[in-house]
């Protein structure tokens, strides 16, 4: 028992520690900046700057606000900067890790439990959402809870016997007010109730949650005389649609509106359906290496097979786990295309679910001794792999914002303007270095990109110039901030709308320093 408890510290403080490394350095990007930024607000401000109609849709942004509150009273404790606001989701995934390896025991017992308590601990996915400012974190929090309760609410066992009537119950005595039920017999009303809240609070969360809610329900109709615990599932879901009724009829319509407007996201294809195989050792970046691309679709490919061909020979609970991993994601991938809402972050529950079938395969006697072994040195390698790499990782999105600010501000002269081509420039440097003078050009109205809405805008203090002459004002010189990658994009499209295009007339460009693809340029204009 000693050597057992020894063990699980010991992971635990690994993964503790794998969510620890760079939490300071790692350049704070446009998403993370957006929530400090925004949970720095008054509630009352916050609720404003997300529901108030915008211009064509019927809510200034798309995500609820759980997270946000969250993360607010976070750092009103212990402060707003990328360590302390990330430190919120570290807490939150090795409770994830804790709680999904219980639930891994109890389902499938100790030896699949601590299989599947060391894959989520080094797993890289829920590495980096555990590393970010962002809903992710709580998103598999809570979307784990749901399933805890909702099996335990359910009773279901290893191997279960078949279902037999309750045991009679206990006389009612009118001390208590309630049914005594019998001391082996667990009162499953406290779980149906469990499972409602978390499943609220994973709406609360993030709305395509309900993808997962709805894998429970397809799960729930694989469950053995699934229609006599129907109407206690009805009941704990219209506990739960209470409770996320104030958002569900007040605010979520017009955040759909928002979305069907035109958003940034688009139908899946070919290549999401490949990074979906690779999820047990996900997390890359663009460009990542093309042998740990093709170590991690191998390895993907071994354990999805892997796991077909056991879970078809061995009944146990591991099917469960593996429904439960695809049917949110299937889910998402059909609605997506007619209304394209797929994200793959937003795949981190299932990712979870995925571990606990893959820890019941690599448990010793549930597959061949040599493919085993063989899955472990893959998953040893790519895991590895995907680690280095999102430690060491500087790009696209995530450029050194810090250290473009520290050029800034020792460069810049009085009277002059800074001036970044997009707000996912603009908002990181203003985390950064909030008071250097700076401006940012609006999206194009009503495009896919048009994502940051004037009542958001307000809240935050910050206003988009039309055009860059309106953005760069009477200056005689002018720094430009903008995403090499973003130029690329527009140079390749053909389109007229590369702003930079601007200063080919009337200015010339007296610097240029390239940070990671983060270019910072200097115009002087040109005397007559």
């Amino acid at each position: 028992m000693q050597k057992r408890s020894l063990a699980a510290n010991l992971i635990l403080t690994l993964g503790f520690l794998l969510r620890l490394v760079q939490l300071q350095g790692r350049p704070v990007w446009y998403d993370e900046a957006f929530a400090i930024l925004y949970a720095r607000l008054r509630p009352a401000l916050m609720v404003s700057a997300t529901t108030t109609p915008a211009a064509g849709t019927g809510a200034a942004d798309v995500h609820p606000l759980l997270y946000y509150f969250s993360l607010k009273s976070w750092m009103e404790l212990v402060g707003s900067s990328a360590f302390s606001a990330r430190f919120l989701s570290v807490i939150l995934g090795m409770l994830t890790v804790a709680l999904l390896w219980r639930l891994a025991i109890w389902c499938l017992g100790p030896r699949t439990g601590f299989a599947v308590g060391v894959l989520a601990a080094v797993n890289p996915f829920h590495v980096t959402y555990s590393q970010e400012a962002r809903m992710y974190a709580l998103l598999g929090l809570t979307c784990v809870a749901s399933t805890w309760s909702f099996f335990r609410a359910l009773d279901s066992t290893p191997n279960p016997a078949p279902i037999t009537k309750d045991p009679p119950e206990v006389p009612r005595t009118r001390g208590s007010g309630a049914w005594r039920p019998l001391a082996h017999h667990p009162p499953r009303w406290k779980w149906w109730g469990l499972y409602a809240v978390a499943s609220a609070l994973t709406l609360y969360t993030h709305h395509l949650g309900v993808f997962f809610i709805g894998g429970l329900h397809v799960l729930f109709a694989t469950h053995r005389r699934w229609w006599l615990q129907l109407p206690k599932l009805l009941l704990a879901d219209a506990v739960a649609l209470t409770l996320f009724s104030p958002w569900l009829f007040g605010v979520l319509p017009g955040q759909i509106g928002f979305v069907r407007r035109g958003y940034w996201l688009t139908a899946p294809g070919a290549e999401e359906l490949v990074r979906i195989v690779m999820l047990p050792v996900l997390t890359f970046y663009e460009p990542a290496p093309l042998w740990l691309l093709g170590l991690a679709l191998f390895t993907g490919l071994l354990i999805l097979v892997s796991l077909i061909l056991q879970t078809a020979r061995q009944r146990s609970q591991a099917t469960s786990f593996l429904i439960l991993s695809s049917a949110p994601i299937t889910g998402l991938l059909l609605a997506s295309q007619w209304f394209p809402v797929y994200l793959e972050r937003a795949l981190l529950p299932s990712a979870l679910c995925y571990l606990v079938a893959l820890g019941w395969i690599l448990t010793p006697g549930h597959d061949s001794p040599i493919r085993q072994r063989t899955l472990l040195v893959l998953l040893a390698l790519s895991t590895t792999g995907s680690l280095l790499n999102h430690y060491g990782y500087e790009g696209f999105p995530r450029p050194p914002f810090r250290e473009a600010a520290v050029y800034l501000r020792a460069c810049l002269e009085s009277g002059e303007v800074i001036v970044h081509t997009d707000k996912l420039t603009y908002l990181p440097m203003r985390f950064y270095a909030p008071d250097l003078p700076a401006e940012f050009l609006a999206d194009e109205p009503g495009s896919p990109e048009d994502t940051l809405a004037l009542p958001t805008q307000k809240a935050l203090g910050i206003r988009a110039a039309a055009t860059i002459s309106d953005a760069i004002g009477s200056a005689s010189s002018v720094w430009v901030v903008s995403f090499e990658r973003e130029v690329r994009e527009i140079d390749s499209s053909g389109q007229d709308s590369n702003p930079l295009t601007w200063f080919d007339t009337d200015w010339r460009k007296a610097d240029q320093q390239d940070f990671a693809g983060l270019l910072v340029r200097r115009y002087e204009k040109r005397m007559p």
